[in-house]
């Protein structure tokens, strides 16, 4: 499992009150380890552990101090998933983005909100 990396993106023009839209890119590989075993007598046979799971964990954002969001994510997350959500910016302060793997690594990016004129 390589090293990941989480990019942060906010619009170039940001006034104070605006509802603006994030965007998080996680680089991050994604599968279940499961296999399908075609000639499974049960359903509950049909898959089986094949390797182990790869996946991101949590994605959790920060605004100024406090924790404004946190996605609970699972095996089934595509590969380099991207988030978007709404913030309203009401202040200036970083907005920084902590994502958390399945094995408890963790990497992160931060952006400060600033107001434009």
């Amino acid at each position: 499992m390589q090293e990941f990396e989480v990019q942060l993106r906010l619009p170039e023009q940001i006034k104070k009150g605006d509802i603006i839209e994030t965007k998080i890119k996680i680089r991050h590989e994604s599968r279940t380890g499961l296999k399908l075993v075609e000639d499974a007598k049960t359903p509950f046979e049909r898959f089986v552990r094949d390797e182990p799971a790869v996946y991101v964990k949590t994605v959790e954002v920060f605004y100024g101090s406090e924790r404004i969001n946190v996605f609970e994510m699972n095996s089934s997350t595509s590969d380099n998933p991207l988030l978007a959500f709404k913030l309203k910016a009401s202040q200036e302060a970083a907005l920084r983005v902590v994502v958390t793997n399945h094995l408890n690594k963790t990497s992160e990016a931060t952006s400060s909100v600033k107001f434009t004129a």
